[in-house]
């Protein structure tokens, strides 16, 4: 990119070709007030606040749209300036209700905080402003439209980086507002999806989290800290504030990441609801349908002495969240299975892992990486939804999805045989005559695009070539309610395309062959991005792809035989399946470490352990957006609760037992690139071993 060299404030500042004069500032530390703009989004230069002179323009230029040139002489902070800016939020003031001591707001609103930065201690207008109402119909979230200065951040957020277009301008002039779906009032919306992005960009008071609006201004908060959401498997950066010891409320990063610094609901209102949730402060150990407290030297002996007697008899187990570490999971295959030699460690969402690792396995094997980074969504031109529902199983998924649909204009193919969760702005919707889960419809797709990808010449020669081309048309025209031509056109549509992906649902992958048929197609739709193949698999948690290689079990085990003895530690952040409830409910003894009062699982426990919550931990998520992402310690944990380390270090004492260091590597040495995904080679479906 061509450098360029700018004066401002008789500073000279080095920019980019393309840059604007408020980005060239912001590069080299030189403040220009702004409200409306944000990084991130596009840029519309509605607020007038930041503008400047430039030398032989008689104008004054927004910095936020205007392109830096070479040579520029720029002036930010001149009297003309300072008035002109003063007068546009003596304007805005008097345009709508904004009597600070009345809102929420007061002391978080950047227009107050730019009102008191340029010395405005009164209004020169009249206020003859209208009446708005204050929407509150949405649970969540409320709308005071008397606090709006028209900046359009939020409808820009849900356009931009939501891709849910819910918000949208009504009216013109004193009588403007932002609106939902074309007149609706929030709570009645039938796009929200209820992320709370809007209210997070939104400068002034208009849109609020309800429950935020009291519990402290981020200016009153003692610390924020950057830490992970552990939700899904995207692992979202957030920042969480903290006042007094509490999280009073949790955001996303800046807007200028792939992910838009968005979170979906859970990561936004889940997180800090979880801290004030019932907790299990000490040890405890049953005696009849009553718990009593103990000491942890009681209840590890008590715990060892029923695991030596259970493991001689080959009765034991262990089930871990797939919410721990790398770290915290890697200190439980160093107990379990490196010094205790037990083959009976899973995680409660091993059946999905284990489908998604004999799928990719024969990938690794070739040294590629066999899944993308989630972001690239965005930069493909063909998105296929192979039977994933990312409302629900990773929300910032489907916001990559819908904006790379509407926004980015790719072709976005849903194959399913449920209800299609992208109704409305799907290309195609393929509807599968049997239920997901079968790699036949994927196989034949793949044969058919292999077939296509013969030469034109022996195609037009109506060799062999064409005839297995027209059969695969008919053999997958035969597995969907759809004619050859409309299968043909689809597949033209995928073959044609310069950066296809395909999101893998987390329901059908503990079928290893449609993991494995995904990849083929994949490979044959020639959907290759840097840092692998454009699969990407929607699992479960943050760090569901770290347990692949610490503590998922080979086999399934749990619930094949009653045992004499489990050790379950959960996070209390996602309601364990039914099945797993039963297997534990059958067992004689059980374990259960866990932060929270999760019921029914502690009903369950002969002796209750208490374990830090995910804002009390620390560590590393191998998350879908490809990176190994840190966890950390917002508020340190209270009372006895230990780390998890330290536990399974005095639980390796009473039995005897000498805590290695762990065997299992990290999980981007399990997944790393060795070769570039061009050289990757499709296998055969047999080769997988259900």
């Amino acid at each position: 990119m061509k450098e360029i060299t700018l004066t401002i404030d008789g500073k000279v500042c080095k920019g980019s070709h393309g840059d604007t004069i408020l980005t060239v500032a912001r590069k080299n530390d030189i403040y220009i007030p702004t409200l409306c703009y944000l990084e991130g989004l596009t840029p519309i230069g509605s607020c007038r606040m930041c503008v400047v002179e430039v030398e032989n323009n008689p104008k004054l230029l927004t910095a936020c749209t205007t392109p830096a040139q070479d040579g520029m002489v720029v002036h930010t902070k001149t009297e003309t300036l300072h008035n002109y800016r003063k007068q546009v939020l003596e304007l805005l003031f008097a345009g709508r209700n904004h009597f600070c001591m009345y809102c929420s707001q007061s002391g978080d609103c950047e227009l107050q905080r730019l009102a008191i930065e340029h010395g405005m201690d009164h209004v020169r207008y009249p206020f003859l402003y209208s009446d708005f109402e204050n929407d509150a119909t949405h649970p969540e979230y409320q709308v005071d439209h008397n606090r709006c200065i028209l900046c359009l951040r939020c409808i820009r957020v849900c356009a931009e980086k939501v891709g849910a277009h819910t918000l949208d301008l009504k009216d013109r002039g004193w009588n403007a507002k932002v609106i939902s779906d074309l007149g609706k009032k929030l709570g009645e919306s039938d796009t929200c999806v209820s992320c709370g992005a809007c209210a997070q960009v939104c400068p002034t008071g208009t849109i609020t989290i309800r429950e935020f609006a009291y519990r402290g201004r981020r200016s009153d908060c003692d610390d924020v800290v950057e830490s992970v959401c552990p939700l899904c498997g995207v692992g979202c950066k957030i920042k969480a504030y903290v006042r007094t010891g509490s999280i009073v409320r949790v955001e996303g990063t800046t807007t200028d990441q792939p992910d838009g610094g968005q979170l979906c609901y859970r990561g936004r209102l889940e997180l800090p609801r979880s801290t004030e949730r019932d907790r299990v402060h000490v040890p405890m150990i049953r005696e009849g349908v009553y718990y009593r407290e103990a000491t942890w030297e009681e209840a590890l002996s008590l715990i060892a002495e029923n695991f030596k007697t259970a493991k001689e008899a080959d009765k034991a187990g262990a089930l871990v969240s797939s919410i721990c570490t790398d770290e915290e999971l890697s200190v439980f295959s160093a107990l379990f299975k490196d010094s205790l030699g037990m083959r009976r460690l899973d995680t409660f969402d091993g059946d999905i892992l284990r489908g998604f690792r004999k799928g990719f396995e024969p990938f690794r094997q070739q040294g590629v990486r066999p899944f993308t980074a989630a972001h690239n969504i965005l930069k493909s031109d063909c998105i296929v939804n192979l039977c994933a529902d990312p409302d629900e199983e990773a929300p910032v998924v489907a916001s990559y999805m819908r904006v790379a649909a509407l926004r980015n204009e790719a072709s976005l193919i849903n194959v399913s045989s449920g209800k299609n969760p992208f109704e409305g702005i799907t290309d195609v919707d393929i509807r599968l005559l049997s239920p997901c889960g079968d790699p036949c419809l994927l196989d034949s797709i793949t044969k058919v695009i292999t077939s296509l990808r013969m030469s034109e010449e022996d195609l037009g020669k109506g060799t062999e070539a064409l005839n297995d081309y027209r059969n695969y048309l008919e053999k997958t025209a035969a597995l969907v309610n759809m004619s050859v031509e409309e299968v043909e056109q689809v597949i033209l549509k995928l073959a044609n395309a310069k950066k296809p992906i395909f999101v893998l649902g987390s329901n059908v992958s503990k079928n290893p062959a449609v993991v494995q048929a995904g990849v083929n197609l994949a490979i044959a739709s020639r959907a290759f991005f840097e840092d692998g193949i454009g699969i990407v698999p929607l699992v479960v948690s943050s760090n569901s792809l770290g347990t692949v290689n610490t503590v998922l079990a080979e086999e399934p085990w749990l619930g094949k035989e009653d045992l004499d003895f489990l050790y379950v530690f959960s996070t209390g952040m996602i309601p364990e399946d039914e099945e797993s409830l039963s297997a534990i409910s059958r067992t004689k003894f059980v374990v259960v470490q866990t932060p929270y009062l999760v019921h029914p699982l502690v009903n369950m426990a002969d002796v209750l352990l208490p374990a830090p919550a995910w804002y009390e931990r620390s560590g590393h998520f191998c998350t879908i957006e490809g990176e190994r992402r840190r966890l950390n310690v917002v508020v340190p944990p209270k009372g006895e609760v230990k780390g998890l380390a330290s536990v399974i270090q005095e639980f390796a004492s009473a039995l005897g037992v000498e805590l290695g260091s762990p065997k299992a590597v990290p999980c981007e040495q399990l997944f790393g690139s060795e070769k570039a995904p061009e050289t990757a080679q499709m296998v055969e479906l047999e080769e997988v071993s259900l």
